[in-house]
């Protein structure tokens, strides 16, 4: 009965650690580089090019600012919350860019040092970026 105890609280215990994991925001954090966007209702594919540069910029304070060649294109709040995709039918992590997030939104992925955006609208585009240091 002893042991039956200790598994039962070591998986109660696990459990806990897992609730307690860094928010996926949190990896997000950081400076992104433009790799590729694909999509559209052509299907195209276009790269990144020594004319044609994007950086995106995610801080710990919620702020979010998108660079083109260097230059600061957009600047605004953002927030990470479970939001339905035109995708799925499960709920998926969403970036909420404010002020108007039912305007401007995006689902996203996180794998090693890459980040896939994907636009929740129909004929959008998937978009991959890496992590900088």
């Amino acid at each position: 009965m002893k042991m039956l105890s200790v598994i039962v609280l070591f998986f109660a215990l696990m459990a806990c650690e897992s609730e307690n994991a860094a928010p996926q925001e949190k990896t997000l954090v950081g400076k992104w580089e433009w790799v590729l966007s694909t999509g559209g209702i052509a299907g195209m594919t276009i790269k990144a090019s020594e004319n044609n540069r994007k950086q995106l910029l995610f801080t710990t304070d919620g702020d979010f600012e998108m660079f083109e060649n260097g230059k600061s294109k957009i600047k605004t709040k953002y927030q990470i919350k479970d939001g339905k995709s035109i995708t799925s039918t499960e709920l998926v992590p969403m970036i909420y860019f404010l002020p108007d997030s039912t305007y401007w939104h995006q689902s996203y992925q996180l794998k090693g040092d890459s980040l896939f955006l994907f636009d929740e609208v129909y004929d959008g585009f998937g978009h991959t970026y890496v992590r900088t240091k």
